[in-house]
């Protein structure tokens, strides 16, 4: 069980019904519906971010438990990206509240960064470094212990079949081992919430399925993943529950039946489909009023209450 504020509790509810009230219920559709802050590792509300005017996050919602892979979905340029980087810290939030077991991203960084484990979709790393030598350079970077580091990285090249690239300068590996040094790089610590930002893009099969396995015995163990990928027939194998963005806004939250039940659709429904039903459900609905207005009217009627 992680450590939850008191406040973070009672903001989410009282924020939630506020919400509901004024918006007519629908505005952040099922993303809260099953949420309990007991079970939940990331808890994101009402994001907002824009870049030079432009509209990269539009109100996002969502929320992560313990133990659960969250499958992030959305056409490109939904703000999937961008709201794992608000999370991680690369990138200020111009609104909103994120916490991350239970710690206020804007209050206590240096306490809740310790928790994630990070890889990109394309990871930019020194490729004039051997593989030992990467790994130790992080590690020390985190100040691990070096005793405890050269064991964690013996342990980590042995579990993804990496000890004879030991001392192979990363310039010369696959794209693939490239991607399993990323990994091992972030499981150095014992990350709490692993984010994945189409982690499997131009990895053969078998380093798929190893990354894959390995990913299972961490969800198994405790921690919480994020995916976010394009490849929906993975999310729809891989994942606990989708997250389906759409201009910035998270439309809809559920397993797949959950979605289903959502889009009204039968049970021979692929997650393709649901996505774009519900997408072109949400485009609908947006058109109908423009989000500015959307957010001006909301905070114009709370400043009244």
């Amino acid at each position: 069980m992680y450590k939850v504020p008191r406040i973070w509790y009672n903001s989410l509810a009282t924020r939630f019904f506020i919400f509901r009230v004024i918006a007519g219920g629908d505005m952040l559709n099922n993303v809260f519906e099953k949420y309990d802050p007991t079970f939940a590792t990331l808890y994101v509300y009402n994001l907002w971010k824009a870049y030079d005017g432009v509209t990269a996050l539009n109100g996002l919602s969502l929320y992560m438990n313990k133990g659960e892979v969250l499958g992030l979905i959305g056409p490109n340029g939904s703000g999937k990206t961008t709201t794992i980087k608000i999370i991680l810290g690369l990138v200020k939030k111009d609104q909103g509240t994120v916490n991350v077991v239970g710690y206020d991203i804007d209050k206590e960084v240096s306490k809740y960064k310790s928790y994630l484990g990070y890889v990109p979709e394309a990871a930019n790393i020194p490729e004039y470094l051997n593989s030992y030598e990467f790994l130790y350079y992080v590690g020390r970077i985190r100040n691990i212990p070096e005793d405890v580091l050269r064991k964690r990285i013996d342990e980590l090249f042995s579990k993804f079949n990496l000890f004879e690239k030991k001392k192979s300068l990363i310039t010369s590996l696959s794209k693939g081992m490239k991607q399993k040094l990323v990994f091992s790089s972030t499981l150095l610590e014992d990350p709490k919430i692993l984010f994945l930002d189409e982690p499997f893009i131009g990895i053969d099969p078998e380093g798929q399925f190893e990354l894959k396995s390995m990913i299972k015995e961490l969800v198994k163990s405790g921690c919480s993943v994020l995916l976010s990928t394009h490849l929906l027939d993975l999310a729809e194998r891989f994942c606990d529950r989708v997250a389906i963005i759409s201009r910035g806004k998270n439309v809809a939250t559920g397993n797949l039946q959950e979605l289903k039940d959502l889009a009204h659709a039968g049970k021979d429904t692929t997650l393709e489909q649901l996505f774009l039903t519900l997408t072109k459900e949400s485009l609908v609905q947006e058109n109908t009023e423009s989000p500015l207005k959307q957010k001006k009217s909301f905070l114009s009627r709370l400043r009244r209450m």
